[in-house]
């Protein structure tokens, strides 16, 4: 570990796995008091790093305001992506996580903040950019780093549909099309009545296996059918998604849906639910089913659950995929972030990486359509 001194706050480096285990306690508790999300919970990042750190150098920033820790900065060193000859300052998570922020004490966002910009004017050489995936446009940190000496850029990387959820599923019920309303009651109702069906979550960490194969199967199956990879492509993407599911579980934040026929999973829903809120990850269905709108029935019955426990927000994550439409018309952003030295390399570097996130974007919306 290597600390650094900014005024009255201390920045201590982590950039092995052995220290990121040493200060897993003090995560968990900046989690408690912190605006949080599924995707820089040390699980998510402890586990995404044993898959696809390699090659990567970690660099995460734990800082400290008078032996307190006030918040955590969750970076990687990234090199040459994409034939571009600089180094990233970046997220750890990015490409396959959701929403990526930092974690910051409430009532400390200022010392953080501006500690952490000071810092990141005097580590950023002619050669390094800062580049945020997946940021939300509400983070905090914006205002900070657009009053710093640093060039910077943005554009909307993604569009995030959700959900503010009513007190009762009846009155969710209500502010949906009627059309799609009728169709989803009556879709409810002649499952359950035409088939053994069940409804349930995933509670045994002895199961998490069982139910994710079960779900990379249905998902993959209608993905390949499209002629398309799907998202559990490769057997990391699959190994990684076991052990944040069974780390999830353990600490009470996973939230994996199965809707059976009998003893046959016909569909899953993946979510996450952290802070009073449900994220909705990925789920899958049985093309055998589709005529019984099995895909809908389970996502329904989700956001039922939801409300009855008192969940504030059912969040869809990015994509603004045109189903999504039925059940919401609410939704946020996600911002591309980058920031280099005020130089006319900094520059193009900056406008290099806009660029290529515009084209990238293009490319999802068409397929989102």
């Amino acid at each position: 570990m290597d600390e650094r001194k900014v005024s009255n706050v201390i920045f201590e480096k982590i950039t092995n796995v052995s220290d990121l285990l040493d200060i897993e306690d003090i995560w968990h508790e900046l989690e408690n008091v912190a605006e949080i999300y599924p995707f820089n919970t040390f699980e998510w990042v402890l586990n995404w790093w044993k898959h696809f750190g390699y090659g990567k150098k970690m660099l995460v920033l734990l800082v400290y305001e008078e032996n307190m820790p006030i918040g955590i900065a969750p970076f990687m060193i990234t090199y040459f992506e994409k034939g571009l000859l600089v180094k990233r300052i970046k997220f750890i998570g990015s490409n396959n996580s959701d929403y990526l922020d930092f974690i910051v004490r409430k009532g400390h966002e200022n010392e953080f903040y501006t500690s952490l910009v000071n810092f990141l004017e005097r580590y950023i050489d002619a050669f390094t950019v800062l580049d945020l995936e997946h940021i939300p446009e509400k983070s905090e940190f914006f205002p900070y780093i657009m009053g710093s000496n640093l060039y910077y850029d943005y554009d909307v990387q993604d569009v995030c549909p959700y959900v503010e959820l009513p007190q009762s599923w009846e009155e969710y019920l209500n502010s949906l099309d009627g059309k799609f309303r009728r169709n989803l009651n009556y879709e409810i109702r002649r499952f359950f009545k035409e088939y053994d069906g069940s409804f349930s979550m995933v509670k045994d960490i002895e199961s998490i296996d069982r139910a994710i194969d079960n779900l990379i199967v249905l998902h993959q199956r209608r993905w390949r059918q499209r002629h398309m990879p799907g998202a559990f492509y490769s057997k990391r993407i699959r190994e990684f998604h076991k052990d944040v599911a069974k780390d999830m579980l353990s600490k009470g934040e996973l939230s994996l849906f199965e809707l059976k026929d009998g003893g046959k999973t016909v569909a899953s829903l993946l979510s996450y639910h952290v802070g009073g809120k449900r994220y909705y990850y990925i789920s899958g269905y049985d093309l055998d089913y589709s005529k019984r709108s099995v895909g809908t029935i389970t996502l329904g019955l989700a956001i039922k659950q939801s409300i009855e426990e008192g969940d504030r927000i059912f969040d869809f994550l990015r994509g603004d995929e045109e189903y999504k439409k039925n059940w919401t018309s609410s939704k946020k952003r996600n911002m591309r972030f980058v920031a280099a030295r005020p130089t006319m390399a900094g520059k193009f570097f900056c406008y290099y990486i806009i660029a290529e996130n515009k084209i990238i974007k293009k490319i999802k919306d068409r397929f989102s359509e």
